[in-house]
């Protein structure tokens, strides 16, 4: 890196707002009232238990984030300590939702058995490999990490996009945009860390090109069940509709500095296949 950077300079993303202003819980928040007469449907449901699953995966990543220099940055921990947090209170809100419409909560709910694709043995790998790994991978890696970050924000936001389409219900679309407007501020951190290590090095290029082949979308999901990826694959990806929201994402990651639209089809295609 060619950057001398203060950990917690404020002018792009003050992070010292951001730990102060963490977002708890949001249940005094939410009006869960109108599911008793319009409760959501079942693929709905479904749906919003996988991502509140997804949001609630925050350790199984950070366990593999930080065994790497990842760690040694003081202002990127700030942020991920924080970030898992507001996480768990998401999830937390998501877990409302269900219990309004008479489901039981995430963890309340056995998950299937987990898909065991060779394609994404890379994924699978636990955090001694990363860490053995990452010996020799250096800082760049934490772009790796920004940009994956950013990549998972744009892929869950077509995923809600898709939720509240198909709920159709005013008390689903107001939770979900209160949700949303702490996720923005996840969004913004990953979006400022990810273009300027990105610009400051052609090593954190070649590292998060590598990475961003082999990912698999949205973070977390190797640790789903193969049957609700399934599912959420279909509802997000499948059809016309799908890859055009496939497509969006691909088109954002090739505009990132240092990648190109090589590198956005082969997202695109993770997402799709």
């Amino acid at each position: 890196m060619t950057t001398d950077r203060d950990p917690y300079d404020s002018s792009t993303f003050d992070i010292r707002e951001f730990t102060l202003t963490a977002q708890g819980t949001l249940r005094a928040e939410l009006d869960l009232a109108p599911f008793e007469a319009a409760p959501l449907g079942p693929d709905e449901l479904r749906l919003l238990r996988h991502l509140g699953r997804l949001e609630s995966a925050t350790m199984e990543h950070l366990r593999n984030l930080l065994v790497t220099a990842t760690h040694k940055d003081a202002r990127v921990t700030a942020f991920l300590v924080t970030w898992a947090f507001e996480k768990y209170w998401i999830a937390d809100a998501v877990d409302a939702v269900l219990e309004a419409n008479g489901e039981p909560r995430l963890k309340d709910v056995e998950e299937g058995p987990r898909r065991h694709s060779p394609a994404e043995a890379v994924e699978r790998r636990g955090p001694i490999t990363r860490a053995i790994e990452a010996i020799g991978r250096g800082v760049p890696i934490v772009a790796v990490h920004m940009t994956t970050g950013l990549v998972d924000e744009w892929v869950m936001r077509h995923a809600y996009d898709v939720l509240v389409e198909r709920a159709d219900s005013p008390a689903l679309t107001a939770i979900v945009e209160r949700l949303r407007t702490v996720k923005a501020r996840h969004e913004e951190f990953f979006d400022v860390e990810a273009r300027w290590r990105l610009e400051d090095s052609a090593r954190a290029v070649t590292q998060t090109r590598a990475s961003l082949a082999t990912a698999v979308w949205p973070l977390g999901a190797v640790e789903r069940s193969d049957a609700e990826r399934t599912f959420f694959d279909a509802a997000v990806w499948g059809g016309a509709a799908g890859h055009l929201r496939a497509d969006a994402v691909g088109d954002r990651v090739a505009a990132l500095p240092g990648l190109d639209a090589s590198v956005g089809a082969a997202v695109t295609r993770k997402l799709i296949a």
